[in-house]
């Protein structure tokens, strides 16, 4: 089964999701294989949560890799350096699937 062309996960995948970490630990993720994809608006929120404040923002033709899709199969999860930690962490942000296309 291809998740990234899924709207929807099913029961038992949606059971096998994990977590994120720190305040995205309640967004239900399936974890895929690593891709890469590139920003195909004119400009891309990148959030900590879905729908949640803003981290960072890219510019179209920017490429991101993503390792993880929420159940809803919205939203792609990626690794960014954490613009609050003054650079020096990470943490799982989110950016909405609609505004890419895989690289």
């Amino acid at each position: 089964m291809d998740e990234l062309n899924m709207n929807k996960l099913n029961e038992e995948e949606l059971n096998a999701v994990d977590g994120g970490v720190g305040e995205a630990s309640s967004v239900k993720v399936k974890p895929i294989t690593p891709i890469w994809v590139k920003v195909t608006s004119t400009s891309l929120n990148c959030r900590y949560t879905p729908d949640g404040e803003i981290a960072k923002v890219y510019e179209k033709g920017h490429r991101l890799k993503v390792d993880g899709i929420t159940s809803d199969g919205y939203w792609y999860r990626l690794l960014i350096y954490d613009p609050r930690s003054d650079g020096n962490g990470t943490c799982y942000a989110y950016i909405a699937k609609k505004y890419t296309m895989r690289d």
